[in-house]
């Protein structure tokens, strides 16, 4: 259910390349509709001269027309904060409704063994982080469904929550997908190659009906799908992204490398989703919440 202290603005990070242009672009189609301002942040090094360097202005200036050039009548406000890009936008994120970032330049093994901006907003922010990601470039919201992983962990009712109230600010069907492998269950076995799993499908799918069953109250005007998939959650959600407008996912925040070693469907995703992926943790404010 929503909680109360919603963050408010939706803040962009700029860093000149044409996926934050993007970026900007699908955050400024959220912004109208949500009624919020938008945040274009670009961070730079801590220096010791005074003023902004005109490069940088250049950078905001592109980002802003972007912008403005996708929708009209939002509220655009700019800053350059010096500091490391992660951590700035980490502490952005604790007053934010949420965070939108370019997609990562690095592979997931790079990910593990130096630092990946995208990565580590992701992994520590504390409102939900969406990076853009599409392989036809930028287009703005239409009638391709919003997707959210459901698991029916905390973090995964977090992710629920904001698939919810994204999908209504989109106006756009919502897709919950439960995945499910035969190692996952109780009867794993070698005759679980032979069992009928229909009774096991319609119950995860009767489960999922049930614990949202106060989102579609909230939202009586989503319309909503249940799927239960078999195979591993991210190779799934993977292959929803291809026909999807966003894909939500909980994350429990580990660093790159134990979410190697543990699995982790935000970290594959953030590398190589076809659509943009919201990924939320739990604990974290509501967006259900109307100003």
């Amino acid at each position: 259910m929503g909680t109360a202290n919603v963050g408010h603005g939706i803040v962009v990070g700029i860093d000149g390349s044409d996926s934050a242009l993007d970026a900007a672009r699908w955050a400024a189609c959220i912004a109208r509709r949500l009624g919020e301002p938008i945040d274009l942040v670009h961070v730079h090094p801590p220096t010791s001269g005074d003023g902004t360097d005109p490069s940088e202005e250049a950078v905001l200036t592109a980002a802003e027309a972007a912008v403005r050039g996708a929708v009209d009548r939002v509220e655009v406000r700019r800053s350059t904060p010096s500091g490391k890009p992660d951590r700035v936008l980490t502490d952005l994120s604790r007053e934010a409704r949420m965070i939108v970032l370019g997609h990562t330049t690095t592979t997931e093994w790079e990910s593990m063994i130096r630092r990946s901006d995208v990565v580590s907003v992701a992994n520590h922010a504390e409102c939900p982080v969406v990076t853009w990601r599409s392989r036809d470039g930028f287009q703005p919201p239409d009638g391709r469904p919003v997707v959210v992983g459901v698991d029916g962990t905390e973090v995964s009712e977090s992710a629920v929550e904001h698939a919810f109230a994204t999908a209504a600010a989109l106006e756009a069907p919502l897709v919950a997908i439960h995945t499910w492998t035969e190692q996952s269950t109780l009867t794993y076995g070698e005759g679980s190659r032979f069992t009928d799993w229909t009774a096991y499908v319609e119950h995860r799918r009767e489960e999922m009906k049930s614990h949202t069953s106060g989102h579609t109250e909230r939202f009586p005007d989503v319309e909503v799908s249940y799927r239960v998939e078999r195979g591993k959650p991210d190779i799934v959600l993977l292959e929803e992204s291809k026909s999807a407008q966003l894909v939500v996912v909980g994350s429990h925040g580990r660093s790159p490398l134990a979410a190697a070693v543990v699995g982790s469907s935000s970290q594959g995703l953030i590398h190589h989703s076809c659509c943009p992926i919201m990924i939320c943790r739990a604990h974290h404010r509501s967006e259900t919440e109307a100003h």
